[in-house]
């Protein structure tokens, strides 16, 4: 049995075919070594695909925050920025390119293709020296909603002036309170701390964790074909003596209280306007308090201020003007609470001015129903969510309420987030504010903005629609959001 085995083993590896055996051999390391070439070509390939989508879309995030006023800057710079990231690297093969263009359906998105020949190694024993590899990207840049104003005005023009300015609207104030102003007292970010104080840095161990020092900023808008600009303050300073129902509603809170220094500046315009920091400093107007009005005085008797006394011709654009209480002195009480207007003129066309981000504002409406301008939402957001937060509204006796509105005068279903009283969601959006349920508190409000949503174009504007049976001094702070990060890839 032994031989026998051993005799066909033998058999198997005759020397007849032996040639035979390194033939396949051959050809199957061929393969392998094809497989692996091509392995390492896709790999490379695969690797350039990724840079390559990321060079788009790090060209369109740069690019895109100049929209929707400078397309030509928003395109240079997503080139620039391509290039500049050596995503886009000639010396692998050819000539790249970029193409960026803004939108059609949509002016503040910028769509980005970066388009790169890349140079194969194992592919070219099939003649494949390069292959071609196409990416693209869109973002979106969404805009601060423009809050509190469609007009050329923020807050009441008393005066009947043609300014571009109506007078519908005049029981509404910009507002900002002193440093030592308690946080319940409707101003939510000016004030240091969460209760009054007397000049006390330390706010008696009772921070406000919400205060910023630089205050509130507003946009005034120049469209194009617009020059000259002026912008007029209406009562910037803080006049001691006065109270709530007292001309436009300067308030000491307390006798002796000498009210806080308020600084008012216009920049120049840039495509980022919550961004002052690059911006160029046009004008700064210093206001110390003042003493009370003489008695007699009406809200015409104030007249309104120009700005630096001059116009300014920075071509169209977002002009971001900021208004800040100055750091007081450690005995200074500060603790005023200054109203005032703003508003805008140019040759060529009215301006529009709005509160940025959010804006503190001051009421004081008589019985019944009373609407204010919230924010404009235009229908590029459709679909989206629509934030809104109302901090400590709802000062007034009785039984009260506000209603968010939509453009149309309808008011949405909504869902509000609140500590006092617990979340809810409301067939109508309509929150009841009886009883000071809200002092020193706020709620957040979302909104779901239907597919379908339209606003016609023209007026966009959502509104709070107040319903007092008395009259009301009621200082809050408003702010409109869209949801989500504002600067963003879409595709």
């Amino acid at each position: 049995m032994t031989n026998r085995v051993r005799c066909r083993w033998d058999l198997l590896f005759d020397g007849r075919e032996r040639g035979a055996t390194l033939v396949l051999g051959a050809m199957l390391l061929l393969v392998l070594m094809g497989a692996a070439a091509m392995s390492v070509d896709f790999g490379w390939l695969f690797l350039n695909a990724r840079r390559t989508q990321q060079a788009a879309d790090a060209a369109a995030l740069a690019g895109v925050v100049y929209l929707p006023d400078d397309e030509p800057t928003a395109i240079s710079t997503a080139v620039s920025v391509a290039a500049t990231n050596e995503y886009v690297d000639d010396s692998l093969g050819g000539d790249s390119q970029v193409t960026a263009a803004k939108v059609v359906a949509n002016a503040r998105q910028l769509q980005v293709t970066v388009e790169r020949p890349v140079e194969t190694f194992f592919m070219r024993a099939f003649g494949i020296d390069t292959i071609t590899i196409e990416k693209q990207a869109i973002a979106e840049y969404v805009l601060p909603l423009p809050l509190g104003s469609p007009e050329s005005c923020f807050g009441n023009n008393p005066h009947d002036d043609n300014s571009g300015c109506s007078t519908s609207t005049p029981n509404f104030w910009g507002n900002i309170h002193g440093a030592y102003t308690g946080r319940g007292m409707g101003d939510l970010y000016s004030s240091r701390c969460l209760s009054n104080q007397t000049g006390n840095p330390s706010c008696n161990g009772q921070p406000n964790p919400d205060f910023r020092s630089s205050g509130y900023l507003y946009a005034v808008e120049m469209g194009a074909g617009m020059n000259d600009l002026v912008v007029e303050l209406y009562d910037p300073e803080f006049h001691v003596g006065g109270g709530d129902t007292v001309l436009n509603g300067d308030n000491p809170q307390s006798g002796g209280d000498p009210g806080q220094t308020v600084a008012f500046r216009l920049f120049g315009p840039d495509p980022t306007p919550l961004d002052i920091a690059d911006n160029v400093l046009l004008c700064e107007m210093v206001y110390a308090p003042e003493a009370a009005y003489p008695a007699g005085t009406t809200l015409v008797d104030i007249p309104w201020e120009t700005m630096c006394g001059t116009s300014f011709d920075e071509g169209a654009g977002v002009y971001p003007l900021q208004i800040q209480v100055l750091d007081p002195a450690p005995a200074t009480n500060a603790r005023g609470l200054n109203r005032f207007s703003i508003q805008a003129k140019a040759s060529g066309g009215n301006p529009r001015i709005y509160g940025l981000g959010d804006m503190s504002i001051y009421a004081n409406v008589n019985a019944g129903l009373t609407e204010f301008y919230l924010a404009e939402v235009e229908e590029i957001h459709a679909g989206k969510e629509l934030i809104l937060n109302l901090w400590d509204p709802g000062d007034a006796a009785g039984n009260h309420s506000v209603t968010i509105v939509d453009p149309f005068g309808n008011p949405p279903a909504c869902h509000i987030e609140t500590t006092i009283p617990s979340s809810a969601d409301l067939p109508t959006c309509t929150i009841a504010t009886s009883s000071s349920v809200y002092n020193n508190r706020g709620v957040e409000i979302t909104i779901e903005l239907d597919p379908g949503y339209a606003c016609n174009g023209t007026n966009c504007w959502w509104k709070v629609r107040y319903n007092y049976p008395a009259q009301a001094t009621d200082t809050t702070t408003w702010s409109a959001r869209i949801d989500g990060n504002p600067v963003r890839l879409i595709e």
